[in-house]
């Protein structure tokens, strides 16, 4: 199958340069059998720069390789494309190199189901694929700028909400500033200050939505931004974003069909009673929010911050808002 793939004098060679001289015999011939198992799928497959697709899992292998990794997973990362871009199976991969290495190309290929990433991927997966999904968004994003400005958009929101927060918690400190870093410069060049302000007050605020559909409203909304002509039109726009996001959150949350007769004047008559008083709606809401400033914390600090600065007073205006509109001269609160 991989007649004619040799090692010597190929893409294959800063991988070499990079493996310790501990690696034993038979420890090096799997990395080498995997690299040529790769580039046989990858055959003829160019990125979107114009290399050779090969030259993507030898450089994410590199990096696992500068970070001490164990070679089983060395050869996961040259094979970690194979199963979601070619059509080699899980099967033939298994019989070449066992369940383990197989397993690991074939876990990451499974975590870009959206259904998974709903699911919170990023704390219930073997941690050898969360590191493999790190260092291949890590190689992808210092070559982003080769790819469709949507799509450099949609991958680094991606970076800054799943795959640099995974980064942390693997005790990556360095490796998630880079993808921060590069992500952010993505999403906010240096002549568009104004939009990365607004943004990281909506993605605050958007800590209400669900987890499923978040990152779609987050997606569309960066783009709304950076579409505005100036800082005013974006202020006011995060503005109007935020005191509009309990209500969206309440619809994403529970859709409710349009309730006619005694069950919907008995829902109403409760709604209106609860925010008729800011006391009962914040004793409702407060763990609520509690949990929603925890969950930031454990991403940022900061983001943490940024949370129990801008929620309280959105929340409190859409209170506001909620009570002007559900207010009825013929009914007792």
């Amino acid at each position: 199958m991989t007649e004619g793939i040799g090692v010597t004098g190929s893409h294959l060679d800063p991988l070499l340069r990079a493996l310790p001289a501990t690696l034993t015999a038979h420890e090096r011939d799997l990395i080498e059998r995997a690299y040529t198992v790769a580039a046989y799928w990858h055959r003829g497959g160019r990125r979107v720069s114009g290399d050779p697709y090969i030259t993507h899992p030898v450089a994410v292998a590199v990096i696992l390789a500068e970070l001490g990794r164990e070679p089983e997973l060395l050869c996961a990362a040259l094979l970690h494309d194979v199963l979601r871009d070619t059509a080699c199976s899980r099967e033939e991969l298994a019989r070449e190199f066992g369940d383990d290495i197989s397993g690991l190309v074939a876990g990451l290929s499974d975590l870009d189901d959206p259904d998974r990433r709903a699911a919170g991927w990023e704390t219930s997966t073997d941690e050898r694929i969360l590191l493999l999904k790190v260092v291949d968004r890590l190689h992808n994003q210092r070559t982003m700028r080769f790819l469709p400005p949507d799509k450099q958009r949609r991958k680094s929101l991606e970076t800054l909400e799943f795959v640099a927060p995974v980064a942390g918690r693997l005790g990556m400190e360095q490796v998630e500033q880079e993808l921060r870093r590069l992500a952010r410069a993505t999403l906010w060049p240096h002549d568009q200050a104004g939009v990365r302000a607004s943004f990281r007050a909506i993605a605050a605020g958007a800590f209400l939505l669900p987890r499923r559909q978040r990152h779609r409203w987050l997606e569309e909304w960066l783009s709304d931004l950076q579409d505005l002509p100036d800082r005013r039109s974006r202020r006011r726009f995060t503005a109007q974003l935020l005191v509009g996001m309990p209500r969206l959150a309440a619809e994403l949350r529970w859709p409710l069909p349009d309730l006619r007769g005694r069950v919907a004047r008995v829902l109403l008559r409760c709604l209106r009673w609860v925010v008729g008083s800011n006391a009962r709606a914040w004793s409702l809401l407060a763990p609520f929010l509690l949990w929603i400033i925890a969950q930031a914390a454990t991403s940022s600090l900061w983001e943490a911050v940024v949370v129990l600065m801008t929620l309280p007073p959105v929340l409190s205006t859409g209170i506001g808002l909620l009570r002007a509109r559900l207010r009825d001269p013929g009914e007792d609160l």
